[in-house]
């Protein structure tokens, strides 16, 4: 018979009660298998078979440095006033396929913040701009066949990189001659 979680954390508690006090402890089990572990012998003795049980001494290790937390640096006045654009390119989708029929492809993208002081949107494909403004949106009229690598940033209006998003390939199939 196994003992029970309440036997084995009472046990736990027990042990390291009589290893800080270095007190002897007893086990005995009765006559329908039921454990006890006591510090008096003699209701050990008289509860069943028992046995004196070696307590091992507890491990201690002696405290460490306290880690000294220091607040953390509080940013600049423009840093907090500087909106988080985070942008992101929901169209086309990452390995995207423009078929024969699609003339064209349009660039749609997302921002946490709506743009401020002069910030723009850069589109780009194949690291080569292609145009700036202020819409969510931008047109590539006539793509050319290939893969394509395309994506989008927000510069602020003196041309620094205020966010960038992933790069997104697309793949245009254009029909051939030799076909």
């Amino acid at each position: 018979m196994k003992p029970h979680i309440g036997q084995k954390l009472f046990i736990a508690a027990l042990l390291m009660f009589a290893a800080s006090a270095q007190a002897e402890v007893y086990k005995s089990v009765d006559k329908y298998g039921n454990v006890t572990y006591t510090d008096d012998p003699g209701t050990a003795q008289k509860s069943g078979k028992s046995e004196k049980i070696e307590v091992r001494p507890t491990n201690v290790m002696p405290a460490g440095k306290p880690i000294e937390i220091t607040e953390p640096e509080a940013p600049s006045q423009t840093e907090r006033d500087r909106p988080n654009y985070a942008i992101r390119i929901v169209s086309p989708a990452d390995e995207y396929t423009v078929t024969p029929g699609q003339r064209d492809l349009i660039i749609a993208v997302s921002l946490q913040a709506p743009l401020q002081d002069g910030a723009r949107i850069a589109y780009f494909m194949d690291g080569e701009l292609l145009g700036k403004g202020t819409v969510n949106n931008y047109s590539i009229r006539e793509i050319y066949r290939g893969e394509h690598k395309i994506y989008a940033q927000v510069e602020s209006a003196k041309g620094k990189v205020l966010s960038k998003s992933d790069t997104v390939t697309v793949y245009v199939h254009r029909a051939s001659v030799i076909n």
